[in-house]
């Protein structure tokens, strides 16, 4: 006769049954959306026509727009728009021109923003405000989105709405299979919990965004390719703050219900967010235009790379922006000034992501800081960074 220490093993027998399901689907369509047929590759001399840096980045590096953006900038810098310029721990951005239609419609944007109203000619930034150049991140991010998707990329929202209807239908089937609400809980703890619930969850979201730039620099200890390490701060606790809140939230949960039920979704509720980001894959045509990187890529690697690379040291501002220092950005292939401050605007906004919760997948919002001073048409905003002395 079966009894309860019977039953155990097919209990968590049907809940790792269900969820390795669910990751199974996720697999099958993750490689069947990404698999690309083998090509030969063809050096390219220059960019593929009619894509700029910023849609470069974004295509080249999974859909990101951090990279991108610094491309944008950069582009803006050798275009004659703007000036970059760093001393030690601030970076300096003049605007030297008003943007016109000559500018791509994503630099054009970037321009308008960043130095709005008109008066404001020189923005100054470090890590004690960050507002605005989130908020122009976050419309650059918008259009540049948007662009991409017209064309060159998928975000196969059809997939991701029945991904998600599936964990909520196996939710319900755990839910309903095994005793999981204690029939003493009342409607007042369903709900005074549940409010920490939503709070663990919106936090786990949060520490998703914010892991990367953490992450980023611990893998700058294991680089061999020359690069400095990235030194960790205070700041990256971050991360590991809101993770031990979204656990606190659904701990609450295993309170609620039960602890096995709150693992489940938890497993399934992580896993769904990054199956979100990562459903984003190219098109038809966004893979012969990603062919195209690949070949123009290998060119600057071979032809660019050493020079940009002892130009664009660490810390100190290049005399010149080129139109391949931003295209050397964009596809990863410098790895001086450039990809500093590509994982210094990483750093800032993501943890400003992780404050505000954001509203994407990979970057959100600002820190609701105060703006700070603006005095003389200056505008304050401060990025941690390993500041070469």
């Amino acid at each position: 006769m079966p009894t309860a220490s019977d039953a155990v093993p097919s209990v968590f027998s049907n809940d790792l049954i269900s969820v390795a399901f669910v990751f199974a689907v996720y697999t099958v369509i993750l490689v069947a959306l990404r698999w690309e047929p083998k090509s030969v590759q063809v050096t390219q001399y220059s960019p593929p026509e009619g894509i700029t840096p910023s849609l470069a980045g974004y295509l080249w590096n999974g859909c990101t727009c951090e990279r991108a953006f610094v491309s944008c900038l950069i582009s803006l810098g050798w275009r004659g728009y703007l000036q970059i310029q760093q001393n030690r721990e601030w970076y300096i951005v003049k605007k030297l021109r008003e943007p016109d239609s000559a500018l791509p419609s994503e630099e054009f944007l970037t321009l308008s923003t960043l130095f709005f109203p008109e008066s404001i000619r020189i923005y100054k930034f470090n890590s004690r405000d960050c507002t605005l150049i989130v908020e122009t991140y976050q419309k650059f991010r918008v259009a540049l989105t948007d662009i991409a998707e017209s064309d060159f990329v998928s975000a196969h929202a059809p997939i991701w709405y029945c991904s998600l209807a599936l964990s909520v239908a196996v939710l319900i089937f755990l839910f309903h299979s095994t005793q999981v609400l204690s029939e003493e809980v009342s409607i007042a703890s369903i709900i005074y919990l549940g409010a920490f619930i939503a709070v663990g969850a919106s936090a786990c979201v949060a520490a998703l965004r914010a892991w990367p730039a953490t992450l980023q620099k611990l893998a700058s200890y294991f680089r061999r390719d020359g690069r400095p390490r990235r030194p960790l701060e205070a700041v990256d606790l971050t991360p590991i703050v809101l993770t031990a809140s979204s656990l606190l939230g659904f701990g609450f949960l295993g309170a609620l219900t039960s602890v096995r039920f709150a693992l489940l979704v938890t497993v399934l509720f992580c896993g769904g967010a990054i199956f979100k980001n990562l459903l984003k894959t190219p098109t038809r045509s966004g893979r012969e235009i990603r062919a195209k990187l690949n070949g123009y890529r290998e060119f600057l690697a071979r032809a660019e790379a050493d020079r940009l690379n002892r130009e664009n040291e660490p810390g100190y501002t290049p005399d010149i922006l080129e139109n391949c220092t931003a295209y050397a950005v964009a596809l990863d292939v410098e790895h001086g000034w450039g990809d500093e401050f590509v994982e210094n605007l990483l750093e800032m906004i993501q943890f400003d992501a992780a404050y505000s919760g954001g509203t994407n997948g990979s970057l959100g919002g600002g820190l609701s800081h105060p703006r700070g001073f603006e005095s003389d048409a200056v505008i304050q905003l401060h990025i941690p960074r390993n500041i070469k002395s």
